[in-house]
């Protein structure tokens, strides 16, 4: 596997950020695929409810295309509680952070 020239940011060159983008093209297309993989990590049940996040999510999903939401409005409720495994305090900012780039 070919690997960037430097061991600290300030001496990367354009070359290694080039390589990057290259080598990195197959990890950035598949987050989508990570994404659904790790939604079903979200199977446990939220503290004191009767349903898992998971469950939780996909009922926010499907109530936002019942009512003619948008794709990113439907994928913004779909994701909009996804950051609760790793973020609690401000999950909808992780999740905001993971969706903004598309």
């Amino acid at each position: 596997m070919k690997s960037v020239s430097y061991t600290r940011m300030s001496d990367a060159t354009r070359q290694d950020f080039e390589l990057l983008g290259r080598e990195g093209a197959p990890f950035f297309s598949a987050v989508p695929e990570r994404i659904i993989a790790a939604m079903g990590s979200l199977t446990s049940t939220f503290v004191g409810h009767q349903i898992s996040i998971l469950e939780h999510m996909l009922q926010t999903a499907t109530r936002a295309a019942q009512e003619g939401a948008d794709e990113d409005m439907i994928v913004g409720a779909l994701l909009h509680d996804f950051g609760d495994l790793f973020a609690p305090h401000n999950h909808s900012e992780f999740a905001a952070a993971l969706i903004r780039p598309y």
